[in-house]
């Protein structure tokens, strides 16, 4: 999860973490113990609670204490968590980022397919960065032209889906 790089980023971008800091709810802390999370990623989660989302440079990280609620009234949400993809935040074009559960790198999801293509596998639609959360927020912030979407992740990882498909296309 890369604690360290998270707290940077938040630095860089001059994030008040102090002021925004709101423990983490009982209720989530038990829904992450139900999905499996590592005991790492637990405390990550712990520490960078906050009592609003936050925007980290031009990255969106959602507010922890609201896994919960997302769980029960968000279907995006739901469907993403039931393939272990957990939504911890998104991109300026509204892409949203998600952890894998299965090794902890993030990625984003491309938003058209995984909204609209409700039958279709979201990791399907899931562009892996290689990287942690924290490493994502800092390099977001300070490496330019990192990707801060889908369409610019696929490109800078070689994906090869890249975006442009459609229910017609079954390859």
């Amino acid at each position: 999860m890369d604690a360290e790089s998270m707290r940077q980023s938040l630095a860089v971008a001059a994030i008040n973490v102090r002021q925004h800091f709101e423990p983490l709810r009982n209720e989530n802390i038990e829904l992450l113990h139900r999905v499996g999370l590592s005991e790492e990623a637990l405390q990550f989660f712990e520490e960078f609670s906050f009592d609003r989302d936050l925007e980290v440079g031009e990255l969106h990280y959602d507010q922890a204490n609201c896994f919960k609620k997302n769980l029960d009234w968000e279907d995006a949400f739901q469907r993403a968590l039931r393939t272990e993809l957990l939504l911890v935040g998104s991109g300026p074009s509204g892409d949203p980022i998600a952890v894998d559960l299965h090794d902890y790198q993030v990625g984003y999801l491309f938003h058209d397919y995984f909204w609209d293509e409700e039958n279709e596998e979201p990791r399907k639609f899931f562009i892996k960065m290689n990287c942690s959360l924290g490493q994502l927020f800092m390099n977001a912030i300070t490496i330019e032209g990192y990707p801060i979407d889908a369409y610019e992740a696929a490109a800078y990882t070689g994906s090869e889906f890249t975006g442009y498909w459609s229910p017609e296309n079954t390859d």
